[in-house]
């Protein structure tokens, strides 16, 4: 009775709006779109649309919290819940403006539903917001996910999903100030080989990066299989190891490491074409195994004839929650990532 009723006062809501639609959206990080909805589990997962209204309403389902920006400025953040509700957003001023939706949680495990998008009566929906030029793919853990950001070293762990913010992550800032799309594929915990802890070692964020809804993987057997011809990024921003080689021993195999991560090089050579990659470190605790480890992945790749990659050691200002990047310090990432990754885009000069 309580579904029903809820759903009622949600059909009963979006009864009071005029035009609605998904068509007119530009949706950016993994997304799996049906006739119907969208659902999602990435972080910073954005949809853009062009809209003139007062008020818009948002049909959602999934434990979230979102980020609703008007012409690039933040307008309002507001949390779901995990049954389906309509989020309603009041004092537009009924002129155009590019309207941008942003998953600022991390969703890992579970996903998240966008069933649709709703402006008042007097409003409309102009054309879908044209692409960017501009592709670039992060694949990381909690350090990319922008994890406990705006936390401090002395807050409760519990509050993990209030401090999270993913749209002020390095790798949102580092997009957004290229005015590039983007997919963060990215899970707090998650190594390539070994997971922090040795938590769920069946699947680390190489088994999650197969799938589409990374997040509804584990729990759904015919999970659908992402296919990486969907996006073709010009660069690949790699960020990932610290759970290899951090937390409780044993640690990750060097070797196996190694291997992997190349394969991961290989398969993204294969489905992008031209692609460039920034190998990205940072020193861990407590052997400080990572940026060794990977200057070797780079070093051989160089060795081996390619020139596609470059390799970057960054220190990183761990002062939030968890001893986990700052916003600050992901403002400091994003500022020595962007010349690289600009040059890497061949977008200096445009």
């Amino acid at each position: 009775m309580r579904h029903k009723l809820i759903f009622a006062v949600a059909f009963a809501a979006l009864q009071a709006f005029g035009a609605s639609s998904m068509d007119n959206c530009l949706f950016n990080g993994r997304w799996e779109i049906s006739a119907d909805r969208a659902r999602t589990s990435a972080p910073a997962a954005t949809v853009q649309f062009n809209a003139s209204a007062t008020t818009l309403s948002f049909d959602l389902e999934g434990h979230s919290r979102w980020r609703l920006d008007v012409d690039g400025s933040p307008k309002e953040y507001f949390v779901t819940g995990e049954e389906r509700s309509v989020k309603v957003v009041k004092g537009l001023d009924g002129q155009r403006h590019r309207y941008r939706l942003i998953k600022v949680s991390e969703t890992n495990p579970g996903y998240v539903i966008l069933y649709k998008i709703s402006t008042d009566k007097a409003g409309k929906f102009f054309d879908k917001p044209a692409a960017s030029n501009r592709r670039i793919e992060f694949i990381g853990d909690s350090f990319t996910v922008g994890f406990g950001c705006e936390g401090g070293p002395g807050d409760s762990p519990d509050l993990e999903f209030e401090k999270t913010d993913a749209s002020k992550s390095y790798a949102f800032l580092l997009a957004d100030g290229l005015k590039a799309d983007f997919q963060v594929n990215a899970a707090s915990g998650r190594g390539i080989v070994r997971n922090y802890a040795n938590i769920v070692p069946e699947w680390t964020l190489m088994d999650l990066y197969r799938y589409t809804v990374p997040g509804a993987a584990p729990a759904e057997p015919d999970a659908a299989v992402y296919d990486l011809a969907t996006f073709h990024p010009q660069v690949v921003v790699i960020f990932a190891g610290i759970n290899d080689f951090q937390g409780e021993p044993p640690y990750g195999d060097k070797a196996k490491f190694k291997k992997a991560y190349a394969d991961l090089l290989d398969r993204l050579r294969s489905a992008h074409p031209g692609v460039k990659f920034l190998l990205v470190s940072t020193k861990i605790w407590p052997n400080d195994d990572l940026t060794p480890t990977v200057k070797a992945i780079y070093d051989a790749q160089v060795a081996s004839g390619r020139s596609d990659l470059e390799f970057l050691a960054i220190q990183t200002e761990n002062t939030a929650l968890l001893g986990h990047p700052s916003v600050h310090s992901h403002q400091d990432m994003a500022n020595k990532m962007r010349p690289i990754v600009a040059r890497l885009g061949k977008w200096l000069s445009r």
